[in-house]
């Protein structure tokens, strides 16, 4: 075999574990735009400088938005023997126009080669889900403003809490994926720093010019020790963690909508066209999508850990062990966007059961804490008295199969005088009441809701208000 771009010293020949173990086009074939990118703008750099002919230049601009076209048009065979794409691109090239493909590689190696192409990637998918998760967002906001005199039941430890305001529910929600948006604007500036031109690791024995490179690719700054450019993960790392805590917040959130979408709580409907059937049981209508999302969580968070692991014991500079990387980037990529296109279609066509809900608030005796509240405000009750006597009405409730508010004088009597009064007692222990008591900032009372959706509205605005542009890749 022959051909390869590391080919000097040795033969060419090699075994086939070294193939297998060695190629990489399989997955970085995704890289093509990137790549063709980098080296059309390294070329017009060596042009700009001397170093290559004007002829050479327009030839190998030629070549490469040719070996665009072919890509694009799945045209381009791919062999594991070449390795990975920036091989796979300067062989085509090559085969194209001859002798000056050989002068592309002039003052590039492939270490900054791969650096440079998965900075632009980090940056193109970091604006790419930003944009999607403002989108999910959106969604989050508008079912909140449709939602707010829905009252569902709070949890904790899984079990029936307090009443809370389903508007208020879902921007919880809404906050975390706009912090996961933040999050992925964070990690498209990690990436736009530039690392050509910084050789295997030392730089190279060319007066090049790295700004015009800077300026061509998109990039805000450069990196300023050629050892640490080729060398360093940062990028991916922040990237990486972005998914991960995305997609973490995107399993709580799914796993919501499996349980609120289950027959025992019964509070949403799927639409058909986002469920599944069941090849047995005809009656089935299961929630797959947000069970895949699930899952995927686990496989975006190990990503991360992967390429940790990865880094953690390598020396500098350029180590074979950092083609790794792109598995983890490329796969987070493609399940994050998968994740919250799922969310949002979900989130966009859900509907609303109250009744169902009111069932599970009666059922849970949510509003116990509030006539405690107001056995101590109204009665003048100390509170831990008063959390006791709620707890024995709840008790006796529960034993006899009612509701707190279908519970008699005489039962509420039985517990205690002071619950006996029905104005009192009607109002404490109504739904509607006791939201409207959670009266501090944050809370869950109907003007409190009507704030936080304001201050969601135009916050969100000021996100698309702030550009985090994805790097063009025409050349």
């Amino acid at each position: 075999m022959s051909g390869q771009l590391w080919q000097g010293r040795s033969t060419g020949h090699v075994e086939d574990i070294m193939i297998r173990m060695g190629e990489s086009i399989s997955l970085d074939i995704e890289l093509y735009g990137e790549d063709l990118k980098g080296s059309a703008e390294h070329a017009r750099m060596l042009a700009r400088c001397g170093i290559i002919s004007e002829a050479d230049l327009t030839a190998i601009i030629d070549g490469l938005r040719t070996i665009r076209k072919e890509i694009e048009a799945g045209q381009m065979p791919l062999r594991p023997e070449l390795e990975d794409i920036h091989t796979h691109i300067e062989t085509r090239l090559k085969e194209l126009i001859g002798e000056p493909a050989g002068r592309l590689h002039t003052a590039r190696s492939r270490n900054d080669q791969v650096a440079v192409d998965t900075h632009l990637f980090v940056k193109r998918r970091s604006a790419e889900l930003r944009s999607a998760l403002i989108d999910l967002c959106d969604a989050l906001l508008d079912q909140a403003r449709k939602n707010v005199d829905v009252i569902i039941p709070s949890y904790t430890h899984m079990q029936v809490a307090q009443p809370v305001r389903f508007a208020h529910h879902l921007l919880a929600y809404f906050w975390m994926f706009l912090r996961d948006a933040d999050r992925y604007a964070q990690a498209h500036h990690g990436a736009d720093s530039m690392p050509l031109g910084s050789g295997a690791a030392t730089g190279v024995n060319y007066a090049t010019d790295r700004e015009f490179l800077q300026a061509a690719l998109g990039f805000e700054r450069m990196y300023e020790n050629s050892m640490d450019a080729v060398s360093s993960r940062d990028h991916i790392l922040d990237y990486l963690y972005a998914g991960s805590v995305f997609s973490v917040h995107a399993s709580r959130l799914a796993e919501e909508i499996i349980l609120f979408t289950g027959v025992e709580f019964g509070f949403l409907e799927l639409p058909d066209a986002l469920t599944t059937g069941s090849s047995i049981m005809p009656q089935k209508k299961n929630p797959d999508l947000a069970e895949l999302t699930r899952g995927k969580a686990g496989r975006v968070s190990s990503l991360l850990m992967q390429l940790l692991m990865t880094v953690k014991g390598l020396p500098l500079t350029y180590n074979r062990d950092l083609q790794e990387d792109r598995f983890s980037l490329l796969d987070s990529a493609r399940q994050c966007s998968m994740i919250v296109d799922a969310l949002t279609a979900m989130v966009s066509q859900f509907v609303v059961r109250p009744e169902r809900i009111r069932r599970s608030l009666a059922q849970g005796y949510a509003t116990a804490t509030d006539l405690a509240d107001a056995l101590v405000s109204n009665k003048g009750i100390p509170f831990r008295e008063a959390h006791h006597i709620a707890g024995r009405l709840v008790a006796i409730c529960a034993e006899k199969g009612v509701s707190l508010e279908e519970a008699s004088v005489d039962l509420r009597s039985s517990v205690h005088e002071a619950l006996a009064d029905d104005n009192f007692y009607t109002e404490a222990v109504r739904e509607e009441t006791s939201v409207e008591r959670k009266v501090s900032q944050g809370g869950t009372a109907r003007h409190r809701v009507i704030e936080q959706l304001d201050r969601a509205a135009a916050e969100l605005e000021k996100r698309k208000a702030i550009t985090v542009s994805a790097p063009s890749l025409d050349f």
